[in-house]
């Protein structure tokens, strides 16, 4: 007899206690919370004995949906290449159970003639891993409900460890958003600058494991160090601070930053290798971080940031790469409080206004006194003096008449038969649609007409030829019936074919006006691209006529330009220049103001205003040509002129 049989046998008792006391000391194995890699372990082990199986394997899923090993014992390289494929489906059938499933036969040459039984591992109901057990017995042995049981408590077990771990898991997450909920609430007690600074060197260094933690900010185009954790004044002088500095300052755009464990790769750009090198011999650091905190929350903007974040870790570190993700979370989280900082440090005289509220006194300084007796007068001259207000935007020069060729129906484009740049008259074909479901319905209704047709001239020539006798009236009534009705479905098909052949002749697009092609390149973008009715296929603009200047502006001054143009009426002069032609002026007056905001891609707000000109002025016209265009809105106080922006963003705090 086989072992399992064994099981029932006068040993079974012995068995049993030995089963109860090797699931308690698993119990007691995943109390102590114990390695999962270990636990698992413990488990095939004792899944083996005393449960008696030969192999127990241990699946999991993995990420792309798919089961694969976590462990097996006795170990067979070989096995895993053959089960891992023939065995999905039957695993997960097994996942969407919750009793054992229980199998004879194993398609795998190393288990044929044996039986196996897979427990699903299930917790917080669902499978979260496989149990397979293979018992040497024939294919009509059944197993003993001890067995059973015993598989069960394994999974059980298992089960409650992964509770535990996931537990813990959740213990240490709430954790670490605690210290992150801290730090933001020390960030937001004050928006001094250096008081905003020291915090994110000297908390944020903590939260992200590292041994140093510094601030540059940008000051006249070059990064100086402003903070650094654990010092409380900062030597400009000191050669590491010059050599960081010249670190930061070889970064020119947000979108780059610097992440390396020291010494440099060779392969990175030899002047920055010579900057890290330089460093490292300054500072015997063994990892560098390097990250842009913007000026702006759009994280893709371009140009200098105005202040950078590094991170320093004075013995090598393996998981370096991975600190990356915890820095970058902690720019971000500071990048806000950082901004406001930095833009309220930037007001004049804040510093003195510091000062007097603190209580040292102005008047006992002359210099201080002439400093303010020229800002008095400063200030009067900024108010008294007028200046003309100037409103800018993004203009582009497009011929006044343009009209769009949208697509009739839907189809695909056939033909195009313009190009970029020809002159077209009205009425001229310049596309030629293909509409599939219409050339299935021509035939169709073609045929249909011609069966009408012949069955009508058949049922006349019947009614011609039959005798008016009293035998043939009914005859003869329903042939005058079939007469009508054919004619009926004769006319319906008539209208139908009406209307096949006029929507054949606007599957032609043509011009709907005399001018020129705009649209770049399309026999590439147009050829065989299926379309949408009412959509735009391509711009036709009458460049021998009259031109304008499209101005976007901005919706913070699309005010001053409204009332200006209330206030001057239809004498809103405009003065605009072309890059292609640096150093010329045109001149054109504002024609109208769209009543409508329009948003790009950026998400901002702006007003279409059209600039009418002369266009014998321009002697090279490109339609889409950038302008950039002046406009002239009246005469207001020097000081408004310059500090407009400034004035207005103090006004919606104020009253906001």
């Amino acid at each position: 007899m086989s072992s399992l049989h064994s099981l029932s046998t006068a040993n079974s008792d012995a068995q049993r206690l030995q089963m109860e006391r090797s699931i308690d000391e698993l119990a007691e194995l995943a109390r102590n919370a114990l390695e999962p890699a270990r636990f698992f372990g413990e488990v095939l082990r004792r899944s083996l004995q005393p449960g008696g199986a030969t192999y127990a394997t241990l699946w999991r899923p993995s990420l792309d949906g798919l089961w694969e090993f976590a462990g097996e014992l006795p170990q067979s390289g070989a096995l895993a290449d053959q089960l891992a494929e023939g065995r999905q489906e039957l695993l997960e059938e097994v996942a969407r159970g919750s009793q054992p499933k229980v199998t004879s036969g194993s398609a795998d040459s190393l288990h044929a003639d044996r039986l196996s039984v897979l427990s699903p591992l299930r917790h917080a109901n669902i499978t979260v891993g496989i149990l397979e057990t293979v018992f040497p017995t024939p294919t009509s042995a059944v197993l003993s409900p001890t067995v059973y049981q015993y598989l069960a408590a394994l999974s059980e077990i298992t089960a409650d460890f992964l509770s535990q771990q996931e537990l813990q898991q959740l213990r240490r997450i709430k954790g670490i958003w605690q210290q992150w909920d801290h730090y933001q609430q020390r960030l937001q007690q004050s928006l001094d600058l250096q008081s905003i600074c020291a915090a994110i060197v000297n908390d944020g260094r903590i939260l992200v494991d590292c041994d140093r933690a510094t601030i540059l900010v940008l000051k006249q185009n070059q990064y100086r160090v402003h903070a650094i954790s654990g010092v409380e004044r900062v030597d400009s002088r000191a050669g590491a601070v010059r050599s960081l500095e010249s670190v930061a300052n070889c970064i020119r755009q947000s979108s780059d930053k610097i992440w390396t464990v020291l010494p440099p790769d060779p392969t990175m750009d030899v002047d920055r290798k010579t900057l890290l090198e330089r460093y490292q011999q300054e500072t015997n650091a063994c990892c560098l971080g390097v990250l842009c905190i913007n000026d702006s929350p759009d994280q893709t903007a371009t140009g200098r940031p105005p202040a950078m974040l590094v991170l320093e870790k004075f013995t090598a570190d393996a998981n370096w790469g991975e600190t990356r993700n915890r820095a970058e979370s902690l720019v971000q989280r500071s990048a806000f409080a950082l901004r406001a900082a930095l833009t309220l440090n930037e007001i004049p005289g804040l510093l003195a206004w510091k000062r007097w509220r603190n209580g040292k006194s102005f008047f006992r300084r002359p210099a201080l006194l002439i400093s303010l007796a020229a800002l008095t007068f400063a200030a009067i001259a900024l108010i008294a003096i007028p200046s003309q207000f100037i409103v800018t935007g993004h203009g582009e020069l497009w011929p006044s008449l343009r009209r769009d060729v949208f697509a009739s129906t839907a189809g695909i484009v056939d033909q195009v038969l313009v190009k970029h740049g020809d002159d077209v008259a009205a009425g001229q074909p310049l596309l030629v649609l293909r509409d599939p479901e219409l050339e299935q319905d021509t035939p169709r209704v073609i045929g249909e007409l011609a069966t009408t047709r012949e069955r009508l001239r058949g049922v006349q020539l019947a009614r011609l030829t039959s005798n008016a006798s009293s035998d043939n009236a009914s005859k003869i009534r329903q042939l005058a019936a079939d007469e009508e009705e054919l004619k009926e479905r004769l006319k319906t098909l008539e209208r139908q074919r009406t209307l096949i052949e006029e929507r054949q002749q606007q599957l032609t697009l043509r011009s709907p006006i005399a001018g020129r092609v705009l649209s770049w390149n399309l026999a590439q973008h147009l050829s065989a691209r299926p379309v949408e009715r009412g959509q735009s296929l391509l711009t036709i603009g009458e460049t021998s006529g009259s031109w304008i200047v499209e101005v976007q502006v901005a919706d913070e001054d699309t005010g001053h330009l409204l009332r200006a143009q209330q206030a001057l009426g239809d004498h809103l002069e405009v003065d605009f220049q072309l890059p292609s032609e640096p150093g010329r002026n045109y001149h054109g007056k504002v024609r109208e103001v769209s009543l409508t905001s329009e948003s790009n891609d950026r998400s901002t707000g702006h007003v279409r205003a059209v600039v009418e000109f002369d266009s014998q002025q321009v002697t090279q016209l490109r339609p889409g040509a950038t302008a950039i265009p002046r406009i002239h809105c009246g005469r207001k106080s020097l000081g408004y002129v310059w500090l407009h922006d400034l004035i207005d963003a103090i006004r919606i705090r104020l009253r906001f």
